[in-house]
């Protein structure tokens, strides 16, 4: 009896320790999969019907339910893929959307024609998104991106630890609850949208 009284506090330990894990585990990856899933329509620039959009009125995250149909339609299917195991209403979406991958690190291509090395005001660039401005590296919008822009789409959440006893171990101290913990996740794609059945797009 006195082994055990020694031995079982650690053993529960363990225990609710590794369903804890297992369980961040499994959200973090359903997390993964249902942006896979909901880039993967995002890609065909499709919209849904009037009859689709009915069908997925109750699975749109609110932080969404102002957005336009494409965007309500990626939002539910990311949240139906998660499997109720994140609440998306909790949970910090984003998507950026850039014209092209190397406008990501360098920006639009520009023509240096002071040798410099940076863009100065004048010097002629190709305007890849049309806006009349040229974009620096990193500069993008927000949303889901028109025919073959680059969309990173990001989610950032706090799995909220079950048990104290194994969050203060496994976890850190949640600001908006005294004496529980949570385990901040973040999983995010990169995707490049089909482009137009027309091909390729000028400013007008």
């Amino acid at each position: 009896m006195i082994e055990f009284a020694f031995v079982f506090p650690i053993v529960l330990l363990l225990t609710f320790g590794i369903m804890e894990i297992s369980l961040f585990m499994v959200s973090l990856v359903t997390l993964e999969g249902g942006l896979k899933e909901a880039s993967r329509y995002g890609i065909t620039s499709q919209s849904p019907t009037a009859a689709q959009m009915a069908l997925i009125q109750n699975q749109i995250p609110s932080s969404f339910s102002g957005a336009d149909d494409r965007t309500k339609q990626i939002m539910a299917i990311l949240n139906q893929s998660t499997l109720d195991l994140i609440d998306l209403n909790t949970a910090t979406v984003t998507t950026k959307v850039y014209t092209s991958f190397s406008v990501v690190k360098n920006g639009e291509p520009f023509n240096d024609v002071n040798l410099n090395g940076v863009y100065n005001v004048g010097e002629p660039f190709s305007d890849m998104n049309c806006n009349g401005t040229r974009d620096g590296p990193g500069e993008s919008s927000n949303g889901v991106g028109a025919a073959g822009n680059i969309v990173v789409y990001t989610v950032t959440y706090n799995w909220r630890v079950l048990t104290p006893m194994v969050g203060k171990y496994l976890g850190i101290p949640d600001p908006n609850a005294a004496g529980r913990f949570i385990i901040p996740m973040s999983a995010s794609i990169v995707v490049k949208n089909e482009p137009a059945v027309s091909g390729s797009s000028f400013c007008s």
